[in-house]
């Protein structure tokens, strides 16, 4: 990223920053004398991040057989990294305001990123055969909601250039982040990892957010998870699910759908899984 978008992203002094208590979760989290009891302790201080979590953990996304009714038992029963990681998605909801330009509509925006999310989900179970490292549902889930988060800082703090670049986008047919690119200087993806860095999130979810739109770019051990998220973006994008901001869906790449043993015509199956459960996410698309 050049130097000059560093400085100027460096200089925001009302940048969105995440609740406190996350920071405490990660940090007892990597405690190795922490229990759920400790864990789940921290939640219960925060009753709004609790209350979220419930309903979230015990929404048809995450799919339980017995109610969860208590957060220690969420943390007994779906462990410390899930638990961080949906703490994580609510939070960002939480951390930045709805409203939104005309032109970029942010519920749509929030939706898009939410299904993303239900998007990488379907795409994994559809490929898991073909790659060997294993995902859990809330990790899928946080990347696809995290991937364009760079846009937010853009739409934010960059404002009239990023006006301008959603413009002219839709004007040349050309994806968003390029022209971000030649606009602004840096791209949402770009942006989107500074961010990720300041906000101390893990390695491989700040691959996801730099590299969905590059997947090849990405390190060799956060590759596959990068591509996951770049179909489930391509995915969304082409089918209107939500609204990224992008009138042009985002190239696609035959190296990433072959790497993953998927073809052109294994699309509209998924996309189809995506419509319907992302009806059935109404607990995650209420936080947006």
């Amino acid at each position: 990223m050049k130097t000059r978008i560093v400085r100027r992203l460096e200089k925001i002094h009302n940048l969105p920053t995440l609740p406190e208590v996350i920071h405490k979760l990660g940090e007892e989290i990597r405690n190795p004398k922490s229990d759920a009891r400790r864990v789940a302790a921290l939640i219960e201080d925060d009753p709004s991040m609790m209350a979220r979590i419930l309903k979230v953990v015990n929404s048809a996304f995450y799919g339980g057989i017995e109610p969860i009714t208590s957060v220690q038992q969420a943390v007994s029963r779906m462990g410390f990294n899930a638990i961080n990681n949906i703490a994580l998605s609510t939070s960002v909801f939480a951390t930045f305001d709805k409203s939104g330009e005309v032109g970029f509509d942010r519920k749509e925006f929030w939706r898009h990123c939410v299904c993303t999310g239900i998007a990488a989900n379907i795409v994994y179970n559809r490929v898991r055969h073909s790659i060997s490292k294993r995902y859990t549902v809330d990790l899928l889930h946080l990347s696809g909601l995290l991937h364009d988060i760079g846009k937010i800082i853009l739409e934010q703090f960059f404002h009239d250039e990023f006006r301008i670049s959603l413009r002219e986008s839709a004007k040349r047919k050309i994806p968003l982040f390029h022209i971000e690119l030649e606009c602004i200087g840096s791209d949402h993806a770009q942006v989107g990892a500074w961010l990720g860095k300041k906000w101390k999130l893990s390695r491989e979810v700040i691959e996801v957010v730099r590299w969905h739109h590059e997947p090849d770019n990405a390190t060799e051990q956060y590759r596959d998870l990068a591509m996951l998220c770049h179909m489930a973006n391509y995915i969304c994008n082409i089918e209107k699910i939500g609204d990224s901001g992008d009138e042009t869906a985002p190239a696609f790449f035959h190296s990433v759908w072959k790497r993953m043993g998927l073809e052109a015509a294994d699309i509209p199956p998924m996309i189809e899984k995506v419509k319907e459960e992302s009806e059935k996410s109404e607990i995650l698309l209420a936080f947006a």
